[in-house]
């Protein structure tokens, strides 16, 4: 008799402190809260805007490319609409977040003088970078950084290649 009652007087503490519950355990009812991080909310916030990429990286980073070759025009540093619509939706989305650093890094096609290139890259890095402040972003957090022609993610050989080549990729470290 007291094994039965000392059984239903912890059953009762279980129950009142929330350790068991009565209610229906079928698995397909069952809600798990798992924390997420920030890079994970950034990139599924991310994944329904058009002609942007995204992946998470290392170290809890999310890497954003920009597709299509209009980005910038073959000699400037100039955003496109497309991108500025883009950069819209990147803004909104980090600014609900807590990220600690967001680095654009600009890039050029081979055509032309290296150290022009490199130098038309970092301006086009920098206007990004002016474009996300202009959006709220906070100046602290925000870096650029050109690259030149050396990451190349398309044929050089080409014009297609080339367009391609002129872009910006934003890389957001949570």
């Amino acid at each position: 008799m007291r094994t039965l009652t000392l059984s239903a007087a912890v059953f009762v503490a279980l129950l009142t402190t929330g350790c068991v519950s009565t209610a229906n355990s079928d698995p397909k009812q069952t809600v798990v809260n798992e924390p997420q991080n920030g890079s994970t909310v950034f990139a599924a916030r991310l994944q329904p805007v058009v002609g942007l990429q995204t992946s998470i990286q290392a170290d809890n980073q999310v890497k954003i490319a920009f597709s299509g070759s209009d980005m910038f025009s073959h000699d400037g540093a100039t955003l496109s609409a497309g991108l500025q619509q883009q950069l819209t939706q990147v803004a909104n989305a980090l600014s609900s977040l807590s990220f600690s650093h967001a680095m654009v890094l600009g890039h050029t096609d081979s055509s032309g003088k290296l150290a022009y290139n490199n130098k038309l890259s970092q301006q086009r890095a920098q206007q990004v970078k002016a474009f996300l402040l202009e959006r709220g972003l906070p100046a602290n957090q925000l870096s650029a950084e050109g690259r030149g022609p050396a990451e190349p993610i398309a044929d050089n050989a080409t014009a297609e290649g080339r367009a391609a080549n002129r872009r910006v990729e934003v890389v957001v470290a949570f």
